[in-house]
């Protein structure tokens, strides 16, 4: 007689509308009551994506990378104008927008984990884990910051479609070509995209054969297709980009980060933000010691797809030790057969990850928006773990996901209840200003003749988007604590220009009294009066007997 195996019939089966319903519904909960509450700050580096829309709007030509920048392709601000169109320019719209592109990177998450495990349990399992990310995920797929939600979803769909023309449809013309084509517009957008192509690329070349050579160039040639503006730009401008990836992301001084500093960031301070034990923006543990038990939870989830990946399945014996080939025993090792191809397959995405980490200048950042491609590989792990719970004691599975959802829910309602600094970007409390005193000051500004000044890096793109840009800064100011001043923070020529032409420029800071000081004193040094005044974080120097710029006061030099 063959039985049936129950389990393995229903895990064959879609997750179902209730299930997608589960997903889509928590997703869209977390994002609501997160952009309700007015927890997540309007700061430059978005200010900077909705002046770009802006500017593309206006008929300007659009460029290839973000402003001031040899990375980051620019399809953020080309998707954030066609939003400007139709709901209107606003900080609300561009969160939409970033709130859409997440929900298909849960979407795809839960289809990547079906795909690969032909389970529904792990892929709903998966989907809830992504409905309640990580706040750093949260934070980073809510504000619009260059490119971060794409990368996400492209990675997920270059993941879903090598996994499908390494095993299933090899000869599948315009799957691979689809792969090439959405790679090479993730390497543009971001060259993060490398952690999920390296290791399609790797594990493609253990199933390599001259019969595919046609279908790899097919993905070659769409890859360059899908970067023909990052090919472009860099032809003509000494590989821009590629110097950045190899070494960009530099301390103040001008130092690369070691390796050993990078192993130290990647596992204390990165890590725990991609675990939710830690906020990005703080360097303390808000959890305190209930962060042991959500660290435990993970190690013992990577061991067990450890354990599943190099274990090798053999058919169940029968009391007279020959095989079992009852149907039962044979779905079991069907399930366990895709289970290990499963953990097999998303294992290696993580270890490219942590090489490329530790090796590349990303690793220079350990906060945790680069370590965001983590989270929908551990979720489908997770997932994969809980069902193998599940199955040896019924509901155990499902409390485990439930702890963590229950864990990642009280993170968010920590942070969206302690403002300031709530759920910010900001490294740096000098710099973290919230925006109840925007208007007022641009209010100010207007009926002072302020309309044209030099402010720093956080002020100066941040009232140019909110004020229309009837107040334009350049970016002339330090806006360290350390007051040490880039030029790269001059993000936008124009604006530099335009300061040519303003008689009696304004100065505005914001959150550096000890800036206001030494403005006020090389001012006064240089025999030019003003007069000041304060609104809320920032301090406004208007009213200046004549023009002087920053660079002649001796401003740009004071950290150096």
């Amino acid at each position: 007689m063959i039985s049936t195996h129950r389990t393995t019939s229903t895990d064959s089966e879609p997750i179902g509308r209730i299930g997608w319903l589960c997903v889509i519904a928590l997703t869209l909960l977390i994002r609501l009551i997160v952009l309700a509450s007015g927890a997540v700050s309007f700061h430059s580096d978005e200010a900077i994506v909705g002046l770009m829309a802006r500017h593309i709007n206006y008929g300007l030509p659009v460029p290839t990378f973000f402003y001031g920048q040899a990375y980051m392709g620019s399809l953020d601000p080309l998707m954030m104008a066609a939003a400007f169109r139709i709901l209107g320019e606003s900080v609300l719209t561009m969160r939409i927008v970033e709130s859409a592109i997440y929900m298909l990177t849960v979407i795809t998450t839960v289809i990547l984990a079906r795909r690969l495990t032909g389970r529904r349990r792990i892929a709903l399992g998966a989907g809830l884990l992504m409905a309640v990310p990580p706040v750093v995920m949260t934070l980073y797929t809510t504000m619009s910051l260059g490119g971060y939600g794409e990368t996400l979803l492209f990675g997920n769909l270059v993941l879903l479609l090598g996994f499908e023309v390494i095993n299933t449809y090899t000869k599948s013309r315009w799957r691979w070509a689809l792969l090439g084509l959405i790679a090479g517009l993730g390497w543009w957008t971001d060259g993060l995209i490398i952690v999920y192509a390296l290791p399609i690329v790797l594990i493609g070349l253990t199933r390599f054969s001259g019969r595919n050579i046609p279908r790899y160039a097919i993905a070659a040639l769409t890859f360059l297709i899908g970067g023909i503006p990052w090919w472009r730009y860099n032809f003509n401008h000494d590989w821009e980009a590629l110097h950045w990836l190899i070494g960009g992301l530099q301390s103040d001084n001008g130092a690369t980060s070691t390796f050993f500093d990078r192993a130290l960031g990647f596992l204390f301070i990165g890590l725990p933000a991609a675990m939710g034990i830690r906020y990005s923006w703080t360097g303390t543990y808000w959890t305190g010691a209930l962060g042991v038990f959500v660290v435990f939870a993970y190690v013992i989830v990577l061991f067990y797809a450890i354990r599943l990946a190099i274990r090798r399945p053999v058919l169940n014996r029968t009391g007279r030790g020959t095989p079992d080939f009852t149907q039962s025993a044979l779905d079991d090792r069907t399930v366990l057969l895709r289970t290990r191809r499963a953990a097999q397959f998303l294992l290696v995405p993580l270890i490219c990850f942590a090489a490329i980490f530790l090796f590349s200048a990303f690793g220079s950042d350990p906060t945790g928006r680069y370590l965001l491609p983590l989270i929908p590989t551990l979720s489908i792990l997770i997932a994969l773990f809980a069902a193998s719970l599940s199955k040896r004691s019924g509901v155990l599975g499902w409390m485990l996901i439930g702890g963590l959802l229950l864990f990642e829910i009280g993170a968010h309602v920590v942070a969206i209840t302690n403002i300031p600094p709530g759920i910010t970007p900001q490294f740096d409390s000098a710099n973290d200003f919230r925006n109840d005193s925007d208007q007022a000051a641009i209010d100010f500004l207007l009926a002072h003749n302020g309309t044209r000044g030099y402010g720093t890096y956080w002020t100066a793109f941040r009232l140019a988007f909110v004020s229309h840009e009837a107040i334009v800064l350049d970016a002339g100011l330090p806006y360290k604590t350390s007051l040490i001043y880039s030029s790269s923070d001059r993000r936008y020529p124009p604006y530099t220009q335009m300061l040519a032409a303003a008689d009696h420029p304004v100065y505005v800071t914001a959150g550096l009294p000890g800036l206001d000081t030494l403005v006020a004193t090389h001012l006064h040094g240089a025999g030019v009066t003003y007069a000041r005044t304060t609104i809320g974080p920032y301090t406004i120097f208007y009213d200046l007997s004549r023009r002087i710029s920053p660079d002649e006061l001796g401003l740009q030099t004071l950290g150096h």
